[in-house]
């Protein structure tokens, strides 16, 4: 019998929400916080909240993914509060009265069995059995990592808004986890019915099986690859990446008839959109697409993660460009941290983009990262649809591998966005 934990949702959370006021909203919830109630409990509150009122529509809200990034990138800002009262208010300014339809049991049985059927349902558009299923495929208190495969295999499969299922399901998967995944039939049912509905798009798909058959490439093999990605591969990425989508794709499947990692040509794919969005604000999407299928490339080894890796390749190589600035010259990192922070601020794309790259090279990145937090908590999250928290905390992961890209672009991001700063003045 699956365990059930007790859950008491913090007093006065839901009803913040419930105004639809984000200021007012954030006003509450920073009073809560303050009287001692704990931020992953409150945090947990408002997800419960957002997705038992959530609509399934395309672009879906952005509450759910936003709490998961406030909850990712608290520990590193001071007041670590700031990010979770962001979060709320965005969920606040999205509240529907109406409760999601949701199934009233959870189907039980083999693990195996219940996956396939929970694509089946997905397939037939019968969102309230693939949500029973899912639930049942889930556990209190673990991560089933069946049941992520499951559900983002789905949602690869179907790339109907531009792939926000793929990005959504993989926020919300990322907020279940930072929540420990008590409740988390609950709060992954919204990026359920996401995936079933509103509407399908299979084409990219399709058309990526046709590429993948006609090239005879293994998948399950290819999803087992453990050669890393040399400078061979890197300047043969590059000269596809030149020569559009299609040769993009052709490229990426060669490599990995060659035994390229998909961890390592997700890296270099995300990093690639990482470098148009610094260029063109348009190439934002294609970025947190990329994000997300990086993600979901680590997260198991089954071969679904071949075709989301050549969709988002795909998506990523016809994403808009454009000339990327040069690296500034760092003779003071202190000095261009504040330079960096007023280039932000004063809406300098360029000089932003560029003293990112610089410091990325002259300085510790999380440094740099520290900076550009702070700069997306200060944006209203109801003013940009939480892009800016959530490009944030995923755009740090790619940091890790790529610094110079991933800081630069977030940096040029926060640089472009209409500065609206209501509820940080207002706390």
């Amino acid at each position: 019998m699956p365990r059930v934990m007790e859950v008491q949702e913090v007093p006065g959370v839901e009803e913040a929400l419930a105004s639809g006021n984000p200021l007012a909203c954030a006003t509450r919830i920073a009073e809560i916080l303050s009287g001692g109630a704990d931020r992953r409990e409150v945090a947990r509150t408002a997800a419960l909240a957002a997705a038992r009122h959530f609509h399934p529509s395309l672009p879906p809200p952005h509450g759910l993914p936003t709490l998961g990034a406030a909850l990712e990138i608290a520990p590193q800002l001071d007041p670590p509060a700031l990010p979770l009262i962001q979060a709320c208010g965005l969920a606040a300014s999205e509240w529907r009265r109406g409760a999601l339809a949701r199934a009233k049991y959870a189907v039980s049985g083999d693990e195996l069995h219940l996956a396939r059927s929970f694509l089946e349902a997905v397939r037939t558009s019968q969102a309230e059995e693939a949500d029973a299923i899912f639930s049942g495929l889930l556990r209190e208190g673990d991560e089933r990592r069946l049941a992520g495969d499951a559900l983002f295999e789905a949602c690869v499969q179907d790339s109907a808004g531009g792939g926000h299922k793929r990005m959504f399901a993989v926020g919300s998967w990322r907020l279940a986890r930072a929540l420990g995944w008590i409740r988390g039939p609950v709060i992954l049912a919204p990026a359920v019915h996401l995936a079933v509905g509103p509407s399908r798009e299979l084409s990219d798909h399709s058309m990526m099986l046709r590429e993948v058959g006609r090239a005879r490439l293994d998948v399950e093999l290819a999803a087992r690859n453990s050669l890393g990605i040399d400078q061979t591969a890197r300047n043969a990425y590059a000269i596809a990446l030149q020569a559009g989508p299609e040769r993009l794709v052709a490229e990426l499947i060669a490599g990995l008839k060659r035994g390229r990692t998909l961890a390592g040509y997700a890296d270099l794919v995300a990093a690639t959109a990482a470098e148009r969005t610094i260029a063109n604000p348009e190439s934002l999407e294609p970025f947190l697409l990329s994000l997300a299928t990086r993600f979901l490339i680590g997260f198991s080894r089954t071969s679904y993660r071949v075709l989301a890796l050549l969709t988002a390749g795909r998506v990523v190589a016809a994403a808009p460009g454009g000339e990327v600035p040069r690296a500034s010259t760092i003779a003071d990192p202190v000095a261009a941290l504040n330079e960096l922070e007023l280039a932000v601020e004063g809406d300098d794309s360029h000089e932003a983009a560029s003293l990112a790259l610089g410091l990325a090279e002259a300085f510790e990145p999380q440094e740099v990262a520290r900076v550009l937090l702070r700069q997306a908590t200060l944006q209203d999250a109801h003013g940009d649809g939480g892009h800016g928290l959530v490009l944030a905390a995923w755009a740090i992961d790619l940091a890790a591998v790529a610094p110079g890209p991933a800081l630069a672009a977030l940096a040029a991001h926060l640089a472009r966005t209409p500065k609206s700063r209501t509820i940080a003045d207002g706390l």
